[in-house]
């Protein structure tokens, strides 16, 4: 004699379990899709190599201040990212890759 396997079927538990599975799955997705969108996307660099100290000196010439950080922003055209503390507050100058020219700056 010999048996058949028997037919499978999802039984409702199961498919609300598969359900929540694929669901948290999609909320992981995103949640990786929006860490990768929100990361920071600067890069430091050394103040002390040749172009670091053209782009700090051209930033100074702007706000006149104490060097933070210096830093290329990699999403942006490699945009200049010179932070400098001046008047009791931090100044982001963001200059242009090579002119140095301002392309704007930030402050807390």
């Amino acid at each position: 004699m010999t048996t058949a396997p028997r037919p499978t079927t999802m039984t409702g538990a199961t498919m609300t379990t598969t359900r929540y599975a694929l669901a948290a799955l999609v909320v992981a997705l995103a949640l990786v899709g929006l860490f990768a969108f929100l990361k920071d996307d600067d890069r430091p660099v050394d103040p002390t190599g040749p172009q670091a100290r053209a782009a700090i000196e051209a930033a100074r010439a702007i706000v006149p201040g104490e060097l933070v950080d210096v830093s290329r922003d990699v999403d942006d055209a490699y945009k200049w990212e010179v932070t400098l503390r001046a008047f009791g507050n931090d100044y982001e100058v963001e200059l242009e890759p090579r002119t140095l020219a301002l392309l704007r700056i930030d402050y807390d």
